[in-house]
This record gives structure tokens, C-alpha cells and sequence, in this order.
């Protein structure tokens, strides 16, 4: 019997350990996560490139001004890899606030980091859809208020071209040396535009150095898109220009 006693008491210190390190949802009546989600770029601003991680959060409730903060734990290498990080800690404090009148209730918080590496928008979104690759938490002191996986990736600026899979393409073999110094001066030469008043389907694609790239030719103008980041095109100095069409015409 002592035993038993002895079991039931050791279980007893476990769960008040427990508790004392972690908030149950709810405990802090009215201070949940309502919705989260990870964004890419802005519909304003054309030239954003950076990670956008978003929560929107019901912050009222029975604890008169409850200090909160937030913060997003990175658990995939390769978003992490991205941003330079693997936490995000929102430092500024937050305070519940009373319920208000219309029932509106409700606050967006984010953090937003610059894309220090390139980066394949698609494996962004698999991340973030499958792999719930970022948790976001909300946090009093050492306890934890809310936690969720955020599975919502939304990206927030359109690619200058929709690629039809169906629609022939021809390929370039840079099988040449010569070949392959023309267009990695190419690729080094072309000078990114800050917007485009017409594109079409690209009549090229060619490979280099492990990357693939859609290319553009017309009498006077040329540009390069690499595959992977189909929301930035570069146009082709004039001496690009002239040089890739006498590589084209050779072939």
C-alpha cells in the first residue's frame, strides 16, 4: 500500500511540474491564435522578395493587460537556411485588452526577413503546406499561452510569366566552351528590370553552371529569367544580345 501512495505522490509532483511550464489553451481566457500563416512578397511593392510570418491573434480577456510576447520557431533547415535564422522573437510586448463594445476583436502581428539566398518559390510553399515547417507561439514570461503549426503559405506577387508546360521550347546545348563563356557573360552582363511592359512565352531555355534559364529574343532586345524565380527577368546588354544570336543561328 505504501507503494502505491508513494506512485500516486511522485505522479502528483510530475503533473504540478508540468503545469507550472506550460498555459493551457484558454487558461488566459480570450488570448488565442486565431490564424497564421508565412507570405512572400507584397501586392504594393513589386521588388519584395522577403518572408512575411503573420499571426492574427484574439487578445482580450479577464486579465487586465496580460504582457504577451511572440515568436516563430523555424523547424525546417532549408526556411532557415533562407532567412539566416531558426527563431524569431517579436520582443515588443503586448497587452490584452477589454473587450470592446462591437465585438471586433483581434490584432495581426508579423515579422518580416529578407531571402538571403536563392530560393525556389515552390519548395517554399511545399515547406510551409507540408513539412509544417514554422510554429508560431505565443508566450507570458516562461509559459506558453497558444502554439500552432502554421500550414498557410500565400504568395503575395504575381510572376511576370505563366509558363504553358504544353508549349514547345527549344534547348540550347552549351556542349561548347566557347559556348558557355558567351553565356556566363550573358548571365553576368544582364541587368534586372524593374518591370516589363509585355511578355511572352520564351522561345529558349538553356542551361548553366546547375541553373536553368527561359530566354527571350527579339531584333532588339533580349532577356534571361532564371527557372527557379519567375518573378524577376533581366534584359541583355547589347553585346549579349549580338553574341547569343550568332550562337542561335549556328545551331
Amino acid at each position: 500500500m505504501k507503494k502505491i501512495y508513494f506512485f500516486i505522490f511522485c505522479c502528483s509532483l510530475l503533473l504540478i511540474g508540468l503545469s507550472a511550464c506550460q498555459v493551457d489553451r484558454g487558461e488566459i481566457k480570450g488570448v488565442f491564435i486565431e490564424s497564421s500563416s508565412v507570405e512572400f512578397g507584397s501586392l504594393q511593392d513589386p521588388d519584395d522578395r522577403a518572408l512575411h510570418f503573420r499571426v492574427q491573434i484574439s487578445d482580450y480577456g479577464n486579465d487586465p493587460e496580460l504582457e504577451y510576447k511572440v515568436r516563430f520557431l523555424i523547424q525546417d533547415p532549408y526556411i532557415s537556411d533562407l532567412i539566416g535564422e531558426g527563431k524569431i522573437e517579436n520582443n515588443v510586448p503586448y497587452k490584452t485588452q477589454p473587450l470592446p463594445n462591437d465585438g471586433e476583436v483581434g490584432m495581426v502581428i508579423g515579422s518580416s526577413r529578407e531571402i538571403i539566398k536563392e530560393f525556389d518559390i515552390d519548395e517554399i510553399r511545399k515547406s510551409i503546406e507540408n513539412e509544417k515547417a514554422v510554429i508560431v507561439e505565443l508566450y507570458h514570461l516562461d509559459k506558453t499561452i497558444d502554439r500552432e503549426e502554421i500550414t498557410i503559405f500565400k504568395a503575395n506577387i504575381e510572376p511576370l510569366v505563366k509558363i504553358n508546360p504544353n508549349s514547345r521550347i527549344e534547348n540550347i546545348n552549351l556542349n561548347e566552351t566557347n559556348k558557355i563563356s558567351i553565356f556566363r557573360r550573358v548571365v553576368s552582363d544582364s541587368t534586372k528590370q524593374q518591370s516589363i511592359s509585355y511578355i511572352i512565352q520564351p522561345k529558349y531555355t538553356f542551361k548553366l553552371d546547375n541553373e536553368s534559364y527561359f530566354l527571350w529574343i527579339t531584333e532588339d532586345e533580349g532577356y534571361i529569367m532564371n527557372i527557379k524565380d519567375t518573378f524577376a527577368i533581366y534584359k541583355l546588354s547589347k553585346s549579349s544580345l549580338k553574341e547569343v544570336k550568332e550562337v542561335i543561328q549556328e545551331d
